[in-house]
């Protein structure tokens, strides 16, 4: 792969040739991040502490020793476009509510309530006894008719709600919220925040 030629990275993070028709995101090859690192004033190793990655995996993507994964290349984007322009929104990082408030499987739906009302919130994720999200209890949720305020929480959760990494695009959450009424967002597997459709409106005010 030449310096100039660029890859495509596809929504679902396959890398994808150019032939490739459907919502896409460009990114520049090994030979341009190099380039475009150091015109920032930036070494290897304060490109890999801005962006999680380690020197040693950025010294392989730039040298282009490897086929890096579409995460590890959002890592890298994300992190030079920060430094670039740090005051615009690039990646579901700089949009998100990191204080997101769960719930439990075996939680009462009043408990739901309660705290949908109290902190005016209308999405609560629901944790395993592990962790990690196994459901997503919404307004619609609490609505279902026959539902008690005495029903656990894992009776009424909804399991179709959608995850996205912490690393992708605002643009790329943006194409997904105009489908879901909320993206839960996570760091390897671990939930760090939320984006809702009002998020995502707040960030096009403040870039407008």
């Amino acid at each position: 792969m030449s310096q100039n030629q660029a890859i495509i990275i596809a929504p679902t993070g396959e890398l994808m040739d150019g032939g490739f028709h459907g919502p896409t995101m460009e990114i520049p090859t090994g030979g341009y991040l190099r380039q475009w690192r150091k015109s920032l004033g930036l070494t290897q190793s304060m490109l890999a502490e801005r962006s999680g990655l380690t020197q040693s995996v950025i010294a392989k993507v730039e040298t282009e020793s490897v086929d890096p994964r579409a995460s590890t290349l959002r890592k890298m984007v994300g992190a030079l476009k920060r430094e670039e322009d740090p005051n615009q929104a690039h990646t579901v990082s700089d949009i998100m509510v990191s204080e997101v408030t769960t719930l439990l499987r075996n939680d009462t739906v009043q408990a739901a309530i309660d705290k949908m009302v109290l902190g005016g919130i209308s999405h609560l994720p629901v944790l395993g006894e592990t962790g990690s999200v196994v459901g997503l209890v919404s307004e619609s949720s609490l609505l279902k008719e026959g539902v008690g305020k005495g029903a656990f929480v894992e009776e009424v959760m909804r399991v179709d709600y959608s995850m996205v990494d912490v690393d992708i695009s605002v643009e790329e959450a943006r194409r997904l919220l105009g489908e879901k009424e909320v993206l839960l967002v996570n760091r390897r597997g671990v939930l760090v925040g939320l984006v809702g459709r009002i998020d995502m409106v707040r960030a096009l005010r403040e870039t407008a």
